[in-house]
């Protein structure tokens, strides 16, 4: 199951400068024998536009003694990067901290990251200067980024573990406390320091959208309005769609008729949900699904079976709402797996919101009036007995 909130996508490799572009960073990294420095960023507009990050080759300048490497990165002028991320070329994910992170600010053009790398250790001890926001984060991290080592090495012992055994309990109730530590220290920090610009950084950094709404109250305007109030409009507007979403999860729980739409089909043509309404009995399944979702693609063999042995769209109709692909991933995800009933693309949030989905898959099950009869989200075999004990009620 993909979590809708937060989600972001692959890498994109891409190589040269556009005209906007100058060299706003330096690194410097004593006992690296590689040349090259992979750079990967977001800017607000990547995040807006589901663009996935952008990730650049850079080459290095290696020191008269062979010693050490210095690289000067090229990145669009005077715009914010966040969660800058800088390692090596032959960085395989292997080491416990083998990455540079960083966020530029704008019209921050003079930082310089001054690094060693242990290769015994397969680790980059760095310290940044020309940026106090981030002077002060890195001296900060000292205390944070232990606890988020000792959660990630917990979160991968545990996808080792057997669900629902006394050890994945007890992993759990440590990443639970490690979580909470981190997030106490992020949040604490944002309570007394609502003029600190670093606050908002954190900010950015904190999943619960209810504690992050509340908190963002608290901030001075100074800081709302500050470097960082791309990243914080973007975060308010997701935020936003999260309590619109939830809004409307609880108006339909109720039995309420779905919100209708009317959305291009696979043939160009539009297709609107109540032409479907009161039209011989039949009960009506949405599924909110897309192609770059896993979960999605593994219960389609499923789905299938189910619309064959229901008549393939006389006893049940389903219609597929693809969400976050583009028009050609989409068309194309379809023909590949061989989905038979109707199908439509949603572009952007508006229908997803609209319905509550906060997660993908997402099946609702309406009754031939159009009124909502239960929701299953992820792949739920629970859907198919339900759907199955609908149908046969009503022959």
């Amino acid at each position: 199951m993909k979590n809708k909130f937060l989600l972001l996508g692959l890498l994109l490799l891409t190589f040269g400068c556009r005209n906007n572009e100058k060299e706003r960073l330096t690194v410097r990294i004593e006992g690296l024998q590689e040349d090259s420095l992979i750079c990967a960023y977001m800017t607000p507009a990547t995040i807006r536009d589901r663009q996935p990050m952008v990730q650049r080759m850079i080459g290095g300048q290696k020191s008269a003694d062979g010693k050490s490497v210095e690289f000067r990165v090229t990145t669009p002028d005077d715009e914010q990067l966040y969660r800058m991320i800088l390692a090596p070329r032959g960085y395989r994910g292997d080491g416990p901290r083998q990455t540079i992170q960083l966020f530029l600010l704008p019209g921050e053009n003079d930082l310089r990251v001054e690094g060693k790398y242990e290769g015994e250790h397969q680790t980059i001890d760095y310290t940044l200067t020309g940026s106090p926001v981030q002077e002060e984060w890195l001296e900060r991290q000292k205390v944070i980024e232990p606890l988020e080592m000792q959660l990630g090495m917990l979160g991968m012992t545990a996808s080792f573990v057997q669900p629902g055994s006394g050890v994945a309990d007890s992993l759990q109730m440590q990443m639970q406390v490690l979580a909470d530590s981190i997030s106490s220290l992020k949040t604490d920090y944002i309570a007394e320091n609502p003029s600190a610009q670093l606050s908002a950084y954190y900010l950015t950094t904190i999943g619960d959208p209810y504690l992050v709404d509340s908190l963002y109250r608290g901030l001075d305007d100074s800081v709302k309005n500050g470097p960082f109030k791309a990243w914080l409009d973007l975060q308010n507007e997701e935020i936003a769609k999260v309590f619109a979403a939830e809004e409307a999860r609880t108006a339909m729980a109720g039995g309420g008729v779905a919100p209708d739409f009317t959305l291009p089909g696979l043939d160009g043509k539009d297709f609107t949900l109540s032409s479907l309404f009161n039209k011989e009995g039949r009960y009506i399944v949405l599924d909110f699904w897309g192609t770059w979702c896993s979960w999605c693609i593994k219960g389609m063999p499923e789905m299938k079976k189910a619309y064959a042995e229901l008549g393939n769209g006389r006893q049940v109709e389903f219609v597929g709402i693809d969400c976050g692909d583009t028009e050609e991933a989409w068309k194309k995800g379809v023909e590949k797996h061989g989905l038979p009933w109707i199908h439509v693309r949603a572009e952007g949030d508006d229908i997803p919101v609209r319905y509550g989905i906060e997660a993908f898959p997402t099946k609702i099950i309406l009754a031939p009036d159009g009124s909502t009869v239960r929701r299953f989200t992820g792949e739920d075999p629970a859907f198919y007995t339900c759907l199955d004990s609908l149908v046969r009620a009503a022959r």
